[in-house]
């Protein structure tokens, strides 16, 4: 079975990290169904890799992962699909969740590499340098990288004009550190746009983001390549839908 192509990444998270912090900072828990957080004030907000924190002081995480369909939504009424409630001194927040996949945790336990948008070009030549698989997998693989999922995958790739099927170790250094500056530059633009709106995600406030209408790859299958106007083609790579171009991604 293929997993779903569209998950909240690195720039959806950011931007929901970069709003909420705006209006959280300084508020107090009110009311919650995580005891422990009550009556402490919201410190700071900030990400690792795809995962929110919350904080509320020392050692007092409060923590999210969206997964494919969850929501971190201020303000507003409830729904259906909503799965905690976080009732603050200035407002209301919601965590929503369709799928039931993602979580809420006080502070969390998780491994991730370093932060796609801060790794050093060298850190990243020792990360791929050695790695057998193929590059797309790598670049996805959280332990190793964080941040990175299918959409800015597929396009970063297609930016460095690298096959996604490539065996990392077979790459040249110049083919590495071109592909994490090309990562860098869709993140950067993925958070610029407010993320990508395809299925499930919205921002703090409920609106969408359109990095979408600047996809360079992602579920262009059939259509030009916008480069060299070859045909799009649509694999499967780790269980995941990859599109790139045979003729400029080599």
């Amino acid at each position: 079975m293929v997993e779903s192509d569209h998950m909240p990444e690195l720039p959806e998270i950011e931007t929901v990290k970069l709003q909420l912090q705006k209006v959280l900072v300084g508020q107090i828990c009110i009311k919650s169904d995580l005891k422990e957080i009550e009556g402490k004030e919201v410190q700071e907000v900030r990400r690792m890799g795809k995962v929110l924190l919350i904080n509320f002081g020392p050692n007092l995480d409060l923590g999210f992962h969206f997964k494919m369909t969850g929501q971190l939504i201020y303000g507003g009424l409830p729904t259906k699909h909503t799965r905690a409630v976080f009732h603050l001194s200035g407002g209301t927040l919601y965590f929503n969740d369709m799928r039931k996949f993602g979580w809420v945790k006080i502070n969390p336990e998780f491994t991730l590499g370093e932060d796609a948008l801060k790794i050093t070009t060298l850190g990243f030549l020792r990360l791929l340098g050695k790695l057998k698989k193929p590059i797309k997998i790598a670049i996805m693989d959280q332990t190793l990288i964080a941040g990175v999922g299918n959409i800015y995958a597929n396009d970063a790739l297609w930016e460095a004009q690298i096959n996604p099927q490539t065996p990392s170790h077979k790459l040249q250094e110049k083919q590495i550190s071109l592909l994490l500056s090309k990562i860098k530059l869709v993140l950067r633009e993925g958070i610029k746009y407010g993320g990508t709106s395809i299925s499930d995600y919205v921002d703090a406030h409920g609106k969408g983001g359109t990095y979408q209408d600047h996809i360079r790859v992602y579920k262009r299958n059939n259509l030009p390549c916008l480069r060299c106007k070859t045909k799009i083609e649509k694999i499967v790579l780790g269980g995941r839908g990859t599109y790139y171009c045979h003729k400029c991604q080599i």
